[in-house]
């Protein structure tokens, strides 16, 4: 079983990879076969679903980058990480949090995503 920081950034790594191929593995390592993804923008989406939305949005914001922005509290029930997207300048586009439960081995089950408008284009 990966260690949970590790789940969690290999997660966040999955929406930094330009390549499906590579983003649907990183999601293979990272999540459940039945993982469920959720944010204010897409609703239960799959984890192939998952990989287009992440390449629609990179195709939209290209250079741009997830990346970790806080311990990952947990507990029992689940898991909280706060994160950003940064434009490809390096600026602050989004913060948002991410809310998740964990299935089989440890790895995400249900991604549910908050997150803030865009406030750099």
């Amino acid at each position: 079983m990966m260690a949970l920081d590790d789940v969690v950034d290999t997660y966040c790594a999955t929406w930094n990879t330009t390549d499906a191929g590579e983003c649907a593995r990183l999601l293979r390592v990272a999540c459940t076969a039945d993982c469920r993804y959720s944010d204010p923008l897409v609703h239960d989406l799959d984890r192939a679903a998952l990989v287009a939305h992440i390449g629609m949005l990179l195709e939209k914001f290209p250079g741009s980058a997830i990346r970790r922005t806080s311990v990952i509290d947990s507990h029992p029930a689940g898991l909280r990480f706060g994160f950003v997207r940064l434009a490809a300048d390096g600026g602050v586009m989004r913060e948002g949090t991410d809310f998740c439960s964990l299935g089989e081995g440890g790895r995400l089950q249900r991604i549910t995503g908050f997150f803030g408008p865009l406030v750099a284009l």
